[in-house]
């Protein structure tokens, strides 16, 4: 592959993404979850390791119960809410490059920060059993509103909010005060108005969503965007649809396995069953057809969607001492060996990166169609077995094959793959990195 072929059309898509105000402040904003997507990722990783243990030796100890407990914790405080937080970062990257304009010059970024969060909150049911009509109300609000669930629509809402709440301080509609009043005091008084406005629409926005039948536009959208997985089927066709849709849903900021396999688990998770107690009976692997969800969700996502581990040691191996990218990895390369890779999605980042595009779609396709070939033809065995899931990427796939050596071959082979495909993006990606530093003078 010739890199500065590939470099030229990647980075123009690049430097159009900087140049984007709002595009710009999501990016920030993701960037700015790096210290709680890598301290949430850890603590979760150590929460399932404990639980497994606990589980598996029936540990009544109630130091290493609570052990697991605080690491729980900290997982919900800092993964379980990251789409407020990026919600929240991004408003406020919006907020202030929208200030440097003369025309929004009475603009208050916190208090457009604030505003975002309240008109998110205004569009969120506030009944935990919002999607259960016949269900006792408990007033609350449901926790996938503020993980990574929530996060696109979070984002949607926060953005907009911004915008009007701007174009609205720039109207005359507006509580005018005598420049002897503090500055705070006259921030407060002059948004009163504009923002009354904003929360005003997304509250009429969130009534003609109910009145569609939506319990919140969460829901609407998840419904538009996967009722048509339910004609996928099970063949590679529906697994590269599968996958597809799941890719993209990622690099846009929403969190494509859970939107996606919440719908195909139904469909796709009894066939898996089905070979399992096959092969438990019989202990052959005659008449045992592909599981698409094992294509899909262990050859395809070799450590996390996406395939990062391939990535991961690409960043190793093409990024430099200091770099932000190489400790990211660094960081990034013992959650990722258990399936967990938020630090990569979001501290390289790739949600709205143009330059990894390409190879965050391509990697696990390519995965998929590779593994579905050779487990037809017999090459590899099929996977058979229903494991715990806490275990690192080749012992998962050596346990899954029934301890036969074939399913880790392929998946070593696949990782090679993965990181000679993901490596020429992440040359192109540091020289990008490594021009805009020079550029603002950090080099």
């Amino acid at each position: 592959m010739n890199i500065n072929k590939l470099q030229a059309p990647l980075l123009k898509a690049s430097t159009w993404v900087q140049n984007n105000l709002i595009l710009q402040a999501i990016k920030n904003a993701f960037v700015r979850t790096i210290p709680f997507t890598v301290v949430g990722s850890f603590s979760n990783l150590i929460k399932m390791q404990l639980d497994a243990l606990i589980k598996a030796k029936d540990i009544q100890n109630a130091w290493v119960i609570n052990t697991s407990n605080l690491f729980g914790y900290i997982g919900t405080a800092t993964l379980g809410i990251v789409g407020l937080i990026v919600v929240l970062s991004s408003a406020y990257s919006y907020a202030v490059e929208l200030k440097r304009k003369d025309k929004n010059k009475n603009l208050n970024p916190i208090i457009a920060t604030l505003l975002a969060l309240s008109a998110y909150f205004v569009m969120v049911p506030n009944n935990v059993n919002y999607l259960d009509n016949k269900a006792k109300v408990i007033e609350g609000f449901a926790t996938s509103f503020f993980s990574y669930e929530g996060m696109f629509t979070a984002l949607i809402v926060g953005m907009i909010a911004v915008a009007l709440f701007a174009a609205f301080s720039r109207s005359k509609f507006t509580f005018k005060m005598p420049d002897s009043v503090p500055q705070n005091v006259f921030d407060s008084f002059f948004a009163l108005i504009p923002i009354a406005e904003v929360l005003l629409i997304f509250g009429v926005i969130r009534i003609i969503i109910q009145s569609l039948g939506y319990a919140s536009l969460i829901q609407m959208i998840s419904k538009i965007l996967i009722d048509p997985l339910l004609v996928v089927g099970t063949g590679l066709p529906a697994i590269i649809v599968v996958i597809l849709i799941e890719q993209i849903l990622w690099f846009l900021g929403l969190h494509g396995f859970n939107i996606v396999w919440g719908v195909m688990s139904a469909f796709w998770l009894p066939l898996f069953l089905q070979n399992v107690s096959k092969f438990a009976e019989t202990q052959s692997f005659a008449g045992i057809s592909i599981s698409p969800n094992t294509m899909t969700n262990v050859y395809a996502m070799i450590g996390g969607s996406g395939a990062t581990f391939g990535l991961i040691i690409a960043m190793l191996i093409f990024t430099k001492k200091g770099e932000k990218e190489r400790e990211i990895a660094k960081l990034a390369l013992v959650p990722g060996c258990f399936g967990i890779n938020e630090p990569v999605i979001f501290g390289l980042p790739i949600v709205l990166n143009p330059i990894m595009f390409i190879p965050w779609i391509v990697v696990p396709l390519l995965n998929a169609i590779i593994a579905y070939v050779v487990t037809s033809i017999g090459w590899v065995v099929p996977l058979v077995v229903l494991n715990s899931g806490n275990e690192p990427i080749f012992l998962s796939t050596w346990i899954l094959g029934a301890f036969h050596i074939s399913p880790v071959i392929l998946t070593l082979v696949l990782v090679i793959l993965d990181v000679l495909i993901y490596s020429p993006f992440v040359i192109i990606n540091q020289r990008n990195e490594r021009q805009l530093a020079h550029q603002q003078g950090l080099v």
